[in-house]
């Protein structure tokens, strides 16, 4: 049995400025990273791609603007979308809003 089993939490964890106006907290074990975003109204994570993993994102609050490869569509919460390797990806908060999802990857 590994010498930790992996039990963590965000209560009470600092959250990081990622991106102007974009705070995450990670948590992340050795191969498996899962990250809560909050975004400010307003503000973007830029267009980047992930080389080397998938990316799955839940919408739990709020609404995001997603733009994967050159399709966008309007998330709220409930739906979840899986990016594939290397393809380049846009995400923003709808109507001047907060918007709070979950990333794994």
């Amino acid at each position: 049995m590994p010498e930790s089993v992996g039990f963590s939490t965000w209560n009470g964890a600092p959250s990081y400025e990622f991106v102007d106006g974009v705070d995450i907290h990670a948590i992340g074990g050795d191969q498996v990273l899962m990250c809560r975003v909050v975004y400010q109204p307003g503000k973007t994570v830029p267009r980047h791609a992930h080389d080397q993993t998938e990316q799955l994102m839940a919408v739990v609050e709020g609404s995001v603007r997603m733009t994967i490869g050159d399709e966008t569509r309007d998330l709220g919460p409930g739906d979840v979308v899986c990016v594939n390797r290397g393809i380049e990806q846009v995400h923003a908060p709808l109507r001047d809003s907060w918007s709070n999802n979950f990333i794994l990857r």
